[in-house]
C-alpha cells in the first residue's frame, strides 16, 4: 500500500451491521499483478460480503467540479481493461460470478439515487455529482492532451489501478 495507508483490514459494525474496511490497498503502479490487487475483492466475496463501498482520489476532468468535490461513480471506463489488462483473465471461478459478467448496471441505481437525497437533505447537493470515472495505468497524471481525450470519451474524474 502507499505512504499513509497502514495496509489493514479492520472488522466492526455499523447500525448492528457487520462490515470490514481496507486502509490501503495494493496498487499496479507499485508493481504488484493485478490478481493480488483485486484478491481482497475476492476474499470479501468468500466472506460474504454483499455490497461494496469504494472510496478513493480522483483527477476531475469536469470544468463544474471544485476541489473537495465528491463524485458518485454511474458508470466507468477501464482503460487498461481495454487492453486486456483485467482482473477476469485466467481460469475462471464461478464462486466470484460467470465467465463474461454484464457491467451494464455496475452501479446500484437505487443507492447512486440514495446518496444524492441525503446529500440535499443535509445540505450539500451543491457538493456531490455523479459522472463517469475513467482508470488509468498510473503512476503518472495525465497530459493535457491525454485529458482532453478522456473528456471526450465521456470521463468526469479519472484516477490509476
Amino acid at each position: 500500500s502507499v505512504a499513509g495507508h497502514s495496509g489493514q483490514l479492520v472488522f466492526g459494525t455499523l447500525q448492528g451491521k457487520s462490515c470490514v474496511c481496507m486502509k490501503g490497498r495494493f496498487h499496479v503502479y507499485e508493481g504488484y499483478p493485478l490478481w493480488k490487487v483485486t484478491f481482497p475483492i475476492r476474499v470479501f466475496k468468500l466472506l460474504g460480503v454483499k455490497l461494496l463501498m469504494v472510496t478513493n482520489a480522483a483527477g476531475s476532468l469536469c470544468n463544474t467540479y471544485r476541489p473537495g468535490d465528491l463524485m458518485i461513480i454511474r458508470d466507468h471506463i477501464n482503460m487498461p481493461g481495454l487492453a486486456a489488462l483485467s482482473p477476469l483473465r485466467g481460469p475462471n471461478d464461478e464462486r466470484f460470478g460467470p465467465r463474461f459478467p454484464s457491467l451494464w448496471d455496475t452501479y446500484d441505481h437505487q443507492l447512486r439515487t440514495t446518496a444524492l437525497e441525503i446529500a440535499s437533505k443535509i445540505g450539500q447537493a451543491d457538493l456531490i455529482h455523479e459522472g463517469v470515472y475513467c482508470m488509468v495505468g498510473g503512476p503518472n497524471f495525465e497530459s493535457v492532451a491525454e485529458a482532453r481525450f478522456l473528456q471526450k470519451l465521456g470521463a468526469d474524474a479519472v484516477g490509476e489501478c
